[in-house]
């Protein structure tokens, strides 16, 4: 059993270090930066192989992700949190996941749209049933006439409650009233 972590270096990584912690064997952490990044935690340290990669580069990305899954995989829980729609990157993590393995996608609050791509996704990860697919939907604080986007600490927790959750899409903080994004 693999755990794999890609773009959670950054705000997502204690939601990264309480998934890990709920798994067993290899954590694979993927980043930019991933060789820079430590858990706080020595015995989630110990079992982590960085990766600095970057996946904006999508062959060469795609390649690696290959030659991880090799090494690695299947993964049986995936943390991941890319910017945009690289679709063939997406679809290519989607495969390398184990049977009843559970992939947990980070998605910007634009995705939350009718239509758009988080409703795109959703159709896409139903066609594959042997995969347990969530997504967050990233999305902001509305309180008393203030907006704020979320924190980190909010966005983490939505991370956590979607890998525990039977709901296939979580929002983080909230995405309507659209008008009163931040």
């Amino acid at each position: 059993m693999t755990t794999l972590l890609i773009g959670t270096t950054g705000m997502l990584s204690e939601a990264a270090a309480q998934i890990a912690a709920q798994t067993e064997g290899d954590i694979v952490v993927v980043s930019r930066r991933a060789s820079a990044f430590r858990f706080d935690d020595t015995a989630l340290q110990d079992r982590v192989t960085a990766h600095d990669l970057d996946w904006s580069d999508s062959a060469a990305f795609l390649a690696a992700l290959d030659r991880l899954a090799a090494a690695h995989g299947p993964f049986s829980t995936a943390l991941v949190w890319l910017h945009g729609r690289d679709e063939p990157v997406r679809a290519q993590i989607a495969h390398h996941m184990a049977d009843e393995g559970l992939l947990v996608e980070v998605l910007g609050s634009a995705a939350s749209r009718p239509g758009a791509f988080g409703d795109i996704r959703v159709r896409q990860m139903q066609a594959l049933p042997q995969v347990r697919y969530r997504q967050v939907l990233l999305g902001f604080v509305h309180d008393e006439g203030l907006s704020r986007w979320l924190t980190h600490a909010e966005i983490c927790a939505g991370a956590v409650a979607a890998a525990t959750s039977d709901e296939t899409v979580t929002i983080a903080g909230q995405v309507e009233p659209w008008n009163k994004r931040p």
